[in-house]
């Protein structure tokens, strides 16, 4: 059967039979994926030479022309390598196939194994077949290594891999359905695959990362989409919101949301009394305060990070210049561009849930913006990792200053121009010159004044030097200054206290484990993160085809009434968010309906499809230009259950009827 089931795939993607036909330019569902596979750090898709092992007999086939090895015994070493923009393929050494134009092909009946890759501290075997292909754009000497497999295995390997098994099974079927959405969304980066297997698409780390109960949640909510508009949406999630999500258009679009083009991906709060922050102030009170929010038992759902002004810098000069290549900075920073002197670091324009869009960063070196929310998380880089999220604030931490003969008064417009340190390491504020314009101290008694102010400015327990005499030194040539050109001592550091972990728009998957907790279903979970959704299948259309092809879809009911919510927790009435997990609650207990919609506005004479083994013939006579809408609920059973249309008549071969499935509540 595994052979049989790799032949169809083959004669899909090679002979292209259209197993799953559509209208041009439609998005259909995807049966079958195909997953370019990175190296072991992730860092590139391309290959000049790779070794597979498979766990049962297998077959290897150059596509060009036909040419083929069979029954090769399982444990063989396959060694294929590029030369002269053809391949080479070697059994044990032995050279089996030569000058392959390629594509070639690796079919076995059971795992195959791509020798030296590891995956979550395993070796990487993978369903489905190998595929070696030219790297696009053409690479001399280089070809991409691609997994064909059906769309519900690829996901068993994506799921636990991008949210833990812990979370429990309603989480993880919410899981399932964003990487479903994820996965068949349109897309023009990859030109040889559909999807990458890395965290620029979504984790896939194939056979050996498997988990029983995630492999559950897969086939629980097999052929089911969130859907805005009969469309499949965008389905993003990240580990953490922070207690309220992001809006697509401020991430990733022109930061105006008015404009939203994805209205399913609002920014979403999940506590109702929440008074959303807007001030700074506010801001940091949300960003320091453990807020009860669905993923407040996330470890990055408060953080703050620290960095002296030193290692800033050090880190700027080397950030601004990787992210203004990708121009997110401006203006742009120069090859000979240093970030010296760092004087302050201002958030100026914030997304709907107070997430840092554009960053200001005014240094004695010059003056920078960074736009978009990843562009501000890699400039300020801790280490080898980036800022957890955009939502934060920005505290500079200064010298502490304080008075050694506090002024009975001060005059109303006393000018701080720093001239000199005296012998006991003060800071002389002379009066005389009005030259500066930095600091203004006001008294309400201006009449009793004094020419000058003397400060202490103290030495941090890290010992860095307090103000000296020199503006700038240059150390192992390296621009450093303890004051401004005001004579203002600068910062001795920055610290970010922030919220959430990753973009925040979409699902939180802390979010989605804490509320499977609650017994919340996980309708209502992606109807909590994905506003103004519907639960269904993807839209199918039908055609008229020569070769007699149906359309098919396949859809998971859970039970005839209700998807598998789970009981409210017995310390319900002490949760904060009682009032909120509730509602969430009652609506995944209700009843379901499943509405079979039918779009006939291209006037087919008559349809012909299947509910399971249940016959339907439907002439369309008097429905021109209607969606029918039909209620299927009783003929379904609980389990899988197959929707199956005909092809249409001959004499509807210029027409088409589109198909698809809602759960209404």
């Amino acid at each position: 059967m595994k052979f049989l089931w790799n032949l169809l795939i083959i004669t899909v993607l090679f002979l292209n039979i259209p197993v799953c036909l559509g209208a041009q330019g439609q998005t259909s569902e995807k049966d079958i994926i195909r997953v370019g596979l990175s190296n072991s750090g992730f860092s590139t898709f391309e290959f000049s030479e790779i070794t597979l092992v498979t766990t049962d007999t297998s077959s290897v086939t150059d596509m060009s022309n036909g040419a083929q090895v069979k029954d090769i015994p399982k444990n063989t070493e396959i060694f294929a390598q590029m030369r002269n923009g053809e391949f080479f393929v070697y059994f044990n050494g032995k050279e089996g196939i030569k000058n392959a134009k390629g594509p070639v092909l690796v079919v076995s009946n059971g795992k195959i194994g791509v020798k030296g890759l590891n995956r979550k501290g395993n070796p990487a075997y993978y369903r489905g077949m190998i595929e070696l292909q030219k790297a696009y754009p053409e690479t001399k000497g280089k070809f991409n290594i691609i997994n064909v497999l059906d769309t519900q295995t690829y996901l068993k390997g994506v799921v636990p891999n991008e949210m833990p098994v812990s979370f429990g099974l309603n989480a993880l079927k919410a899981q399932a359905v964003a990487a479903r959405n994820y996965a068949n969304r349109p897309q023009n980066v990859y030109k040889n695959y559909d999807i990458c297997d890395s965290t620029a698409c979504q984790v896939y780390y194939g056979a050996n990362s498997e988990n029983p109960l995630s492999d559950r949640a897969v086939d629980e909510t097999q052929g089911i989409f969130a859907l805005y508009d009969r469309e499949p949406v965008l389905a993003l999630y990240s580990s953490t919101g922070g207690g309220i999500t992001e809006d697509y258009e401020c991430v990733y679009g022109s930061g105006n949301s008015k404009y939203n083009p994805k209205p399913f991906l609002k920014s979403v709060k999940d506590n109702n009394s929440l008074k959303i922050p807007k001030t700074e102030e506010e801001l940091k009170e949300f960003y320091t305060k453990n807020v009860p929010s669905f993923d407040m038992k996330s470890p990055k759902h408060r953080w703050e990070v620290t960095f002296s002004r030193f290692e800033l810098e050090d880190v700027l000069t080397t950030t601004l210049r990787e992210q203004s290549a990708k121009s997110l900075v401006y203006p742009a920073f120069g090859p000979n561009d240093e970030v010296w002197g760092l004087e302050d670091i201002r958030v100026v324009k914030r997304g709907d849930s107070g997430k840092a869009i554009e960053v200001e960063i005014r240094s004695m070196g010059g003056t920078w913006r960074v736009k978009k929310e990843l562009g501000i998380r890699r400039v300020f880089k801790k280490g080898k990792s980036i800022l957890w999220s955009g939502n934060f604030v920005v505290e500079k931490n200064m010298p502490q200053i304080q008075e050694e003969n506090p002024l009975e008064s001060a005059p109303s417009k006393l000018t701080q121009d720093v001239k000199k340190l005296d012998e006991n390491n003060h800071v002389v504020l002379n009066n005389e010159n009005n030259s500066g314009t930095a600091g203004i101290l006001e008294d309400s008694t201006p009449e009793k004044s004094s020419n000058d102010a003397i400060f202490t400015f103290l030495k941090p327990e890290n010992k860095e030097p307090a103000i000296n005499e020199s503006e700038i030194k240059i150390e192992n040539g390296k621009k450093i200054a303890y004051k401004n050109r005001l004579g203002i001592p600068l910062p001795l550091g920055f610290t970010f206290f922030g919220a959430g972990f990753g973009h925040g728009v979409g699902m939180s998957q802390y979010g989605a484990g804490y509320l499977a907790s609650q017994g919340v279903g996980y309708d209502a979970i992606l109807k909590h993160y994905y506003s103004g959704i519907t639960l269904g299948t993807m839209p199918r259309e039908v055609l008229y085809n020569n070769y007699n092809q149906n359309y098919v879809q396949n859809l998971y009911v859970n039970d005839s009434n209700s998807t598998t919510a789970g009981v409210l927790p017995g310390n319900i009435d002490e949760n904060p968010l009682k009032e909120e997990i509730v509602r969430l609650f009652k609506t995944s207990k209700a009843d379901s309906k499943y509405v079979l919609n039918i779009d006939n506005s291209k006037n087919p004479s008559e349809i012909e499809f299947y509910i399971n083994e249940l016959h339907f013939n439907q002439s369309m006579k008097g429905f021109y230009g209607k969606i029918l809408k039909m209620d299927i609920t009783k003929y379904l059973k609980k389990g899988k259950n197959t929707i199956t249309f005909m092809p249409l008549k001959p004499a509807d071969k210029d027409k088409a009827v589109s198909f698809w499935v809602e759960i209404e509540k």
